[in-house]
């Protein structure tokens, strides 16, 4: 991308705004940690997380990205050829405290987060990064996100992904879900929603069509299911009052899906609500350590084999619940 150059058009004129490192590397991490979600995408769970006694030393930030992943963070103002090392060693922390992880996302998010430790991430920010860094991120097998920021003036920040996808912005967000002459069939066309999920529109017509069947296969089930859209996920929740305290009554998930263009349609179903149920492991594959089973769907035929297993956690959901009461959204 190369340098820069930011320049303020007022009053008839061109006045160039300087780039400068922050002062102190508290205050990249600062600027950061309050905007996290609207720069990177990632939802912002610790600062200076402690790695314990034994370890001795504080991670800057932790965070979690819309598809469940764990990611680390670091910052250096200018550069430090020792940034990634640093943050592979915290990676390597995580991997073994990862009910630790999962404790902190249950309380600063709540308990229906999904947490994907399969591909947890690095995101390193600094003001430069030494080639080795580049070729050290392009070669290795974790995820590492290397992003060069730049300040101008006092309200201007930029970035530059060096290695790694930077996230959708905001404003192609927003072109995405407008309403638009759409090139489908109009049996194809998503219904309100949906296209709040990234990979709705960048999947195909099939998989679609297998997701409306998986759909309207739980919503048979009973009149107490909906479906519900995230930017990382769709799922399809079960109104259930968990205690008597809570009249309200809550949705809690059935399935989580995701689709995308080259794996087709994944479900994923918590073990919690498979206890008792037969299950076939060249099937419903466990994943996170037993925690989730996840099916791949590609066909008719797969999905009468997830029926009994759908079945099984809107069955599993419905049990000592008492009454359904209607919640409000």
């Amino acid at each position: 991308m190369g340098d820069i150059r930011l320049f303020h058009l007022i009053s008839g004129g061109a006045h160039e705004l300087p780039s400068n490192p922050v002062a102190y590397e508290r205050d990249l991490q600062d600027i950061f940690q309050k905007h996290l979600r609207a720069l990177t995408g990632i939802d912002f769970l610790a600062a200076e997380y402690s790695t314990g006694q034994r370890h001795r030393r504080r991670i800057d930030s932790l965070g979690i990205d819309a598809a469940g992943c764990p990611v680390v963070i670091e910052y250096k103002r200018t550069r430090d050829e020792n940034v990634i090392n640093q943050g592979l060693d915290y990676l390597d922390w995580l991997e073994d405290h990862r009910a630790e992880f999962r404790d902190l996302v249950r309380s600063k998010l709540g308990g229906e987060r999904r947490v994907d430790f399969t591909a947890p991430r690095l995101l390193c920010v600094a003001g430069e990064f030494p080639r080795q860094d580049e070729v050290a991120a392009r070669d290795s097998r974790r995820r590492i996100d290397l992003v060069r920021y730049r300040r101008y003036g006092g309200n201007f920040v930029s970035l530059e992904w060096l290695h790694g996808e930077a996230p959708p912005s905001a404003a192609a967000s927003r072109t995405a879900t407008k309403p638009a002459v759409s090139s489908d069939p109009p049996s194809a066309v998503s219904k309100p929603g949906y296209e709040r999920y990234e990979y709705w529109s960048k999947t195909n017509d099939d998989t679609r069509a297998l997701f409306h069947k998986l759909e309207a296969l739980v919503r048979s089930f009973g009149d107490d299911v909906r479906t519900d859209s995230f930017p990382s996920e769709l799922s399809f929740k079960r109104l259930t009052s968990p205690a008597a305290a809570n009249a309200g009554g809550r949705w809690r998930v059935v399935a989580y899906v995701y689709l995308r263009v080259r794996t087709g349609l994944r479900l994923s179903i918590s073990s919690s609500l498979l206890r008792g149920t037969r299950l076939d492991d060249d099937f419903a594959r466990p994943q996170q350590n037993g925690e989730y089973r996840e099916m791949a769907v590609h066909n008719d035929e797969d999905v009468s084999r997830a029926e009994p297993l759908l079945r099984a956690a809107y069955d599993s959901l419905g049990k000592k619940q008492g009454p359904l009461v209607p919640e409000a959204d």
